[in-house]
């Protein structure tokens, strides 16, 4: 057996506030395996837990399930519980578990999550409505945009479910996460990684359902777009490299939107796309990213970037803050970080700035 680790954060406002004593139990069964107390910013202690072998995750050919998984119930004062069922637990890997806390409305209020089979190892297969690729895309937008938020329905596009609507970068991690093993190798994550953001900007894009008469960007059905999991795990290999790369896309030359990055895994089902477990066969083989998307997709793909991030415009300049670096752009950052200390008291307090605001605040209620 291998080792995994698992990491629960817990917070309310999807993040923006966290959970100070929250109450965290992690059990198999009925046997309780740990029993945790969160932090100042909502986080507990990482924990080991036991894992199946990391080379299982690697083997095309193995019909098991290449993971362990584990119930985790958090409670905490005047929220509503939550218990989730089947954590995924990889060897190697750091799941973090985001838990979403919502005001109880009555004493005992409780709610269950239930993590399906990862979609590697699901029978579901893929039926994606692909939409007509045009130079001249004739859509309302006429620019991509990255979006602070997304929303997804909870289920195939043409039955009654629940919309949630969640950050952009949450829903990337999540489809990545129980779209792709995080033990694969770096260039095939980025590969599939930019398959995922451009499928979910081109959908947004085109406003495919919108346009349809629908009050939701995408499905997480796997028949039509892909695997999102509410109260899913997200791994911290998956976790980082999302960060680093949520505003590249794919795209073809002389087209503006993002291509629908139709993919499968190669295995189970094949398709005129990439094929999942095929990209671990070429990043091995020493394929970058690109390379590896060109070997699936028409060899004008290339990958592009944006740093039109709908949101938080007023925050970022448009290139890098740096070490050293003063103005308005760096005081603009520095009242946001102080603005988010207060949730989160363990980043340092910038008081200088604090200084500031307290000269200007009072500037202004003086004049």
């Amino acid at each position: 057996m291998g080792t995994g680790f698992l990491e629960v954060v817990v917070t309310a406002a999807f993040g923006a506030m966290p959970i100070v004593g929250a109450r965290v139990t992690i059990f198999s069964g009925d046997t309780v395996l740990y029993e945790l107390v969160t932090d100042e910013s909502g986080l507990t202690e990482t924990v080991a837990l036991e894992a199946p072998p990391l080379s299982l995750t690697l083997d095309p050919d193995f019909d098991g399930i290449p993971y362990s998984v584990c119930d985790v119930k958090v409670e905490a004062e005047k929220f509503i519980t939550v218990t989730i069922h089947d954590v995924e637990i990889f060897d190697t890997e750091t799941s973090i578990l985001p838990v979403n806390m919502s005001p109880a409305q009555y004493a005992g209020e409780t709610v269950e999550l239930f993590i399906p089979p990862h979609n590697l190892v699901s029978k579901e297969k893929r039926q994606m409505d692909v939409p007509k690729e045009t130079s001249v895309f004739p859509g309302v937008l006429n620019e991509v945009i990255i979006p602070e938020f997304i929303t997804v329905h909870l289920g195939r596009p043409d039955r009654p479910a629940r919309n949630i609507r969640v950050p952009f970068t949450y829903y990337i991690k999540n489809a990545a996460s129980h779209e792709i093993y995080s033990t694969w190798p770096p260039a095939s994550l980025e590969a599939n990684i930019y398959c995922i953001i451009s499928l979910t900007l081109n959908r947004i894009f085109t406003e495919w359902y919108r346009i349809r008469g629908h009050n939701f960007d995408v499905t997480n059905s796997t028949q039509y777009d892909q695997m999102f999991v509410e109260g899913g795990q997200i791994f911290q290999t998956i976790d980082r490299m999302v960060d680093m790369i949520f505003n590249r896309y794919i795209r073809r030359q002389g087209h503006l939107e993002p291509f629908f990055a139709e993919y499968c895994d190669g295995r189970r089902v094949t398709c005129p796309g990439l094929w999942q477990w095929g990209t671990v066969t070429l990043a091995n083989q020493g394929m970058n990213a690109l390379q590896i998307l060109r070997h699936f997709y028409p060899s004008d793909v290339q990958i592009v970037e944006t740093d039109n991030i709908g949101g938080i415009t007023e925050s970022f300049p448009g290139y890098p803050l740096r070490p050293g670096m003063s103005g308005p752009a760096v005081r603009t950052m520095q009242m946001w970080l102080n603005r988010i200390r207060a949730n989160y008291p363990a980043i340092p307090s910038i008081t200088n700035v604090k200084a500031k605001l307290i000269c200007r605040n009072e500037l202004l209620r003086n004049s």
